[in-house]
């Protein structure tokens, strides 16, 4: 939960509150390496990651990739920058309910078709098929948000 606060006189306290949630329970992670070469990489909480085939290292998921990145392993829970030459381990969100307006992606929409040829299927259909459920609204009053 975010708080903030719009105006702090001494007579007067206006103050907004973000209880808006990423993730919305049921959620399981999975960790694996993100390797920066030849600039930073910046990763934010909602960015849809793939995974390079041949190395198995995440990567934001590319649309017009052919090396396994464009399709979705899960989805970033924190924001996180890999400096240029390094590798870091990221944790991912692979299953549960997320917050559909949390999520990023990098290069596309939700609406956009990934695959080849007649099997092409948009990423939504992709995301969900790993076990992500993503949600149109909050629900806060069940034990599991966090």
């Amino acid at each position: 939960m975010s708080v903030t606060n719009v105006v702090q006189t001494r007579n007067q306290l206006t103050t907004n509150y973000d209880v808006s949630k990423f993730l919305l329970g049921n959620n399981s992670f999975i960790d694996a390496n993100v390797t920066a070469s030849g600039a930073n990489v910046v990763l934010t909480e909602g960015l849809v990651m793939g995974r390079i085939s041949a190395t198995g290292l995440l990567a934001k998921l590319d649309k017009d990739a052919t090396d396994g990145s464009q399709y979705p392993v899960g989805i970033c829970v924190t924001d996180q920058t890999i400096v240029d030459g390094t590798t870091a381990s990221v944790r991912l969100v692979n299953k549960g309910k997320v917050a559909e307006s949390k999520v990023t992606i990098a290069d596309g929409t939700l609406s956009t078709a990934i695959g080849v040829a007649n099997h092409q299927r948009t990423l939504r259909d992709w995301i969900e098929s790993i076990g992500i459920e993503l949600m149109g609204g909050e629900e806060l009053t069940a034990f599991d948000n966090y």
